[in-house]
């Protein structure tokens, strides 16, 4: 056991590593609470998203540390599952510092939409924003994949659980759906920027245009939704 937690390090450090942070970042939360449910008194002061907090006392940093905190075992373990098989996909292409920069990303893009959309009283963590990202990320380099179906096969299934997530989210009130579609959408516009030159599966062939359209497209967006959630105060 743990010769194969070693192995799956020295292969994807910054997925195993964002794991593990994200398991012992949960466990201080239960030692907070006293529960395994953590109470919303506690999130709020470990830093997770309260639009209150962001607008009227300026802590734009909970667009990131929301993205490390769950709120339940079962949310803790659902989403640290996806994100070790997703993320070693992923980082195994771009290399640990690029997935690692895509998923912060996506982050700070998840939040900042839920920001704009979601609920405005309303504490919300997790780390799907980010997740989405990274399913994103797929469908993309499912769409850049010209020499063979692996990234493609890939793709649909994201596309399939994508679409089953967004269903069920209306069955679930819980569920912070602008969130997804903003970290989804910007996983989907950023990675042609972290597609090396010296990449694992040598699929793609990237041109500067495109890496710079990338940015400036996901710069937009930010912006948009950063003017629509300002706007909201």
């Amino acid at each position: 056991m743990t010769n194969d937690f070693k192995r799956a390090f020295k292969a994807t450090p910054a997925t195993a590593g964002l794991v593990t942070v994200m398991v012992l970042v949960y466990l201080w939360e239960v030692l907070q609470a006293h529960s395994f449910t953590i109470n919303s008194q506690v999130l709020f002061h470990s830093g997770a998203q309260f639009s209150p907090a962001v607008y009227q006392l300026h802590q734009w940093w909970r667009l990131i540390t929301a993205g490390f905190l769950h709120v339940t075992f079962s949310h803790l373990a659902f989403n640290m599952i996806t994100l070790y098989f997703i993320g070693r996909l992923l980082e195994i292409e771009l290399g640990p510092w690029r997935f690692l920069a895509l998923f912060f990303l996506t982050v700070i893009s998840g939040n900042l939409m839920s920001l704009a959309f979601g609920g405005v009283n309303v504490i919300s963590a997790g780390a799907s924003g980010g997740i989405f990202g990274l399913f994103g990320a797929i469908g993309m380099l499912g769409l850049l994949d010209k020499r063979r179906a692996y990234w493609r096969s890939q793709a649909k299934l994201m596309g399939i659980f994508i679409l089953l997530s967004i269903v069920s989210s209306f069955a679930t009130p819980d569920i912070d759906l602008s969130a997804h579609i903003g970290g989804l959408l910007g996983g989907f516009i950023l990675v042609p920027a972290f597609i090396s030159g010296f990449h694992y599966t040598g699929l793609f062939k990237v041109r500067v245009w495109h890496r710079l359209l990338a940015v400036i497209v996901y710069l937009a967006l930010l912006a948009v939704v950063f003017g629509i959630a300002i706007n909201r105060i």
